[in-house]
């Protein structure tokens, strides 16, 4: 149980509103039969013991019986479930709904990490009384949007609940928000990916089930489907789509009242499934509600919040439970697309990203640029945007990629700048699109902060090497990945050279995904052959996920100095290199498991680091022994630390024109790119003649099988390998170098409480590194740190929300709301100083 949750309560609430054991309950009994809080005690109960197994059971008892207590004689237990959400954790401030401002983190790390807001917010319109409905007849409420003239893209923008903070929302309103790390798949909400699937459900499943049977990652997909619903095959998956659109389609001919008089409703969600096309639908006077093209969160929100004003009016058994089992069937989808808050690591992060059922959403970008413009229409809250991408190793692919990104953003652009403008076809060719965009630019009609201006990001991917594989694993470490390196930058490269004005978009690199399958020194050469061919901006994910913490410093360490950082170049993440090491060994076991090479290298790192420090000279002694005699285990020689060290250093030595010279090849000179590996040639000769005997051991260490075994080996390491003390000195030498480099950490809360030991925003390391009192460090070096969001699909959240958790944090630590609005507003504007945009789009 997270200590994010603000009640026992709010959790069996979502319970009630998402498990797989009670949505087994709803479909097969009757809609007429209710289900009464006897019944869903026993499958709320095991749903609950796995979350909060430290508590003795008599605090399940209390809150089962206070909530069910809470119900009203004319009432069901699902309005019951929805007003104790609404009740504990929103408020009414000046006719909008809000979250209550300690709340915050509670309600994005405990309920929106696991159920949809959308019935919530539905339920608080209703209680507080703000939405509008008008009464037709006496047995018809029909709902009437707010705002008839809000424009068609504004309906797709998922509303977002956050406290009243008037200095925040006046900051961000004035000076708008700089996102410096966001990941373009992964940014669209669960709730747009879910309209998608139950309007088409077998086109929207079609790649779900591919990736599910046939797809390479199959057993992760399993893995986390398995967490949603055991009994979730590809076919059950299916049907329960297709059972959600049906119920959809009665729920909202009730509310508009489209249901035939004295017609019977579907029996139960079983019956509704097997009913035949024409069959399902006897009764309703409009087959099916009409379908948007997009889907339209404005209309899901409004048919709720309708439906519930006349369930409470005019209460139907029936009814209700065909609603709580659309509830049940959207929440279980949205737990195939969301990373709640119980599924720590990267490895559980990278689970969501491998389901497909982003995919046939994030085809098309125009919505996820409306999303993060934000739901005002004359001024985006995001002011300067970098978006990352994966380069594509196939022209025609990089080419289409390019067109789908800037053809989104140049209808983004139409939409939200000239309203009146009714968008045409876009342009039918790239090089005709990069004109337009042009063209756009100049216009005077382009305010600044009328839209976000956007840049785009080539993250290269970490892949594992499995060195157990010889006939995959090549004749070096990571062999496979440094192929497709050089195929995809020299793709990269091609494309930007054959599009000269696609320059002007495309502005740096990185390498994105689990840090744990490859290591910065494998894309050290594509990051200097990018930075000769004019993308000289530079981001690395490093620290963020890491078997030791040791292993999480040496990352970033080796991020630094092998990928050669410096000057507004960036770290994502760093999380080793800020979180509190007395927490990390707290919530980490004692013992922990890695391979005997990571192990060499991450005590290399720390004895680089500490070994000019002073007063941490018997530290250093004590690291070199230990690196000496672990290279002794693996290279099975004595070598001196520092003979480790030089050829430790050469590791981001281009590997394949290494091999070529060591075997008197020089075919790399013939290759279709290879102006710009060139320099890697002669550097890679330079090298190999003037320091033979390190080279001579570095290669050893690259292609020497029985070194790679003896590497590869599985060891057993104490967290507290060195002392919390210790670990805080080795975490302020690499913040020096940072801070003495230029480079910024992109902090990116939500995803590190996801992801990394934390159980809630207030010990987030970025409040160590804003040099907040009693989360400093003595002797902590000031660094640059800048805001991102991740991936605020997967993370349920925005940009604005992790503005608004920082916030909330440094309210709690003590600063006052000028002090904490201080504070953020120095990394805001560290992203918009340090920004990665051309100068035409600044």
């Amino acid at each position: 149980m997270s200590a994010q949750a603000a009640s026992i309560s709010s959790l069996l609430s979502a319970l009630l509103l998402s498990d797989h054991r009670v949505l087994r309950l709803s479909w097969t009994a009757p809609f007429t039969s209710p289900l009464g809080w006897a019944e869903l005690r026993e499958p709320t109960y095991l749903a609950y013991q796995p979350w909060a197994a430290r508590f003795p059971d008599h605090v399940f008892d209390s809150a089962w019986r206070f909530l069910a207590s809470q119900q009203r004689p004319d009432q069901s237990f699902l309005f019951t479930a929805l007003q104790a959400l609404v009740d504990e954790y929103l408020e009414l401030r000046h006719g909008e709904v809000r979250v209550r401002r300690d709340l915050l983190g509670a309600w994005q790390q405990g309920l929106a990490s696991r159920i949809s807001s959308i019935p919530i917010q539905a339920m608080a319109d209703v209680s507080f009384g703000i939405g509008h409905y008008a009464l037709v007849n006496t047995t018809r409420l029909q709902p009437v949007p707010t705002d008839r003239e809000v424009a068609p893209w504004q309906r797709q923008i998922l509303p977002m609940l956050r406290p009243e903070v008037a200095p925040v929302a006046d900051y961000v309103a004035r000076e708008g928000l700089h996102e410096t790390h966001l990941h373009l798949n992964g940014s669209t909400h669960a709730e747009i990916c879910w309209l998608r699937a139950i309007r088409d459900p077998y086109t929207e499943a079609r790649e779900f089930v591919e990736a599910w049977t046939r797809g390479k990652h199959s057993g992760h997909l399993r893995e986390l489907v398995g967490q949603a619903n055991s009994e979730l095959t590809p076919q059950v998956f299916y049907q329960h789509l297709r059972t959600a659109n049906r119920l959809r389609a009665w729920l909202i001919g009730a509310v508009e009242d489209q249901i035939a008089p004295d017609v019977l409703l579907p029996e139960s969600c079983q019956s509704l499934c097997s009913a035949g096309n024409d069959e399902w639908s006897t009764g309703l006077l409009e087959t099916a509600p009409s379908w948007r093209y997009e889907p339209d969160v404005t209309e899901e929100l409004t048919w709720m919040a309708g439906l519930i004003a006349k369930l409470r009016q005019q209460p139907s058994i029936q009814l209700t439970r065909m609603f709580h089992a659309y509830l049940l069937l959207m929440n279980e989808h949205y737990r195939l697309l969301v990373q709640s808050e119980a599924q720590y690591g990267f490895d559980q992060f990278q689970k969501f990203t491998l389901t497909e059922l982003r995919e046939p959403a994030e085809r098309d970008y125009r919505t996820r640029f409306h999303s993060m413009h934000g739901p005002r229409s004359a001024t985006s809250t995001v002011g300067y945007l970098e978006g990352r991408f994966a380069p594509k190793d196939n022209p025609l692919k990089a080419c289409r990629l390019f067109q789908a990104i800037l053809g989104g953003y140049l209808n983004y652009l139409r939409d939200t700048s000239v309203p009146e403008h009714t968008p045409g076809r876009s342009p039918r060719s790239l090089s005709a699109l990069l004109v337009e965009l042009d063209r756009y630019f100049e216009r005077p009609i382009v305010r600044h902060r009328s839209i976000h201006r956007l840049t785009l990001v080539a993250h290269f991917i970490k892949q594992p090497w499995d060195p157990s594989q010889r006939y995959k694993a090549g004749p070096f470490r990571h062999y496979s990945l440094d192929s497709q390196l050089r195929r995809t930058t020299g793709v990269l490269l091609s494309v930007l050279t054959r599009w000269p004005r696609l320059q002007t978009w495309v502005r740096g690199i990185d390498a994105a995904a689990n840090e744990l399958h490859a290591p910065p020194d494998v894309f050290a050469p594509v990051f200097r052959v990018c930075r000769r061919a004019g993308l000289t901006r530079h981001t690395y994910h490093g620290g963020e996920d890491f078997r030791h913490l040791l292993s999480g410093i040496a990352t970033i360490w080796e991020a630094l100095t092998l990928l050669n950082l410096r000057d507004g170049d960036r770290i994502g993440h760093g999380t080793a290199m800020g979180i509190r090491p007395s927490l990390w060994l707290d919530r980490m076991p004692s013992t922990l498991t890695l391979s005997r090479g990571e192990w060499m290298l991450s005590v290399l790192a720390a004895w680089q680091l500490l070994r000019d420090v002073p007063a941490m000279q018997e530290c250093a002694h004590r690291l070199l022994r230990e690196l000496e005699e672990v290279a002794y285990q693996v290279f099975r020689r004595s070598l001196a630390a520092r003979d480790v060290e030089c050829a430790m250093k050469l590791r981001g030595l281009s590997r394949r024109d290494l091999m070529r010279h060591l075997a008197g090849d020089e075919e790399s000179l013939h290759e279709p790119w290879s102006e710009h590996w060139r320099e890697e040639v002669a550097h890679v000769r330079l090298i190999c003649e003037s320091q033979p005997q390190t080279v001579a051991l570095l290669w050893t260490w690259l292609s020497d099988t029985a070194v790679q075994e003896r590497a590869d080996e599985l060891i057993s390491k104490e967290a507290s390998f060195l002392d919390a003390p210790t670990y805080v000195r080795l975490q302020q030498a690499l913040m020096r170098h940072v801070a003495d480099r230029g480079v910024l950490i992109e902090t990116l809360p939500s995803s590190n409480v996801r992801i990394s030991q934390y159980y809630n925003i207030d010990e987030h390391h970025s409040l160590r590194w804003m040099r907040i009192p009693g989360f400093v460090e003595e002797g902590d070096p000031e660094i640059m740190v800048c805001l991102g969001s991740d991936d605020p699909g997967i993370f349920a959240g925005d940009l604005e929300t992790e503005f608004y958790l920082l916030y909330g944090a440094l309210r709690r630590a003590g600063l006052s709301d000028a002090e904490a609005l201080g504070r953020l507003s120095v990394l805001n504007e560290r992203g918009r100083i340090y920004r990665f945009h051309h100068p035409v789009l600044a």
